[in-house]
């Protein structure tokens, strides 16, 4: 196995880089959606709590 150059490692670092920076974008775009997706998770965690501490009073 070959030691890595370091031009090598910066490529590989600067790819990373790309890939985080496209990533947080998307993020951004689908923010609204993401937000939504919580919201309903959320929610179902709520009804989740809810029925099991109603089930638990019997």
């Amino acid at each position: 196995e070959k030691p890595r150059s370091p031009l090598q490692s910066a490529t590989q670092h600067f790819n990373l880089f790309v890939y985080y920076s496209f990533f947080i974008q998307s993020m951004l775009h689908c923010r609204i959606f993401t937000s939504i997706a919580f919201a309903v998770v959320d929610r179902c965690f709520v009804v989740k709590k809810k029925v099991r501490t109603a089930g638990s009073h019997f």
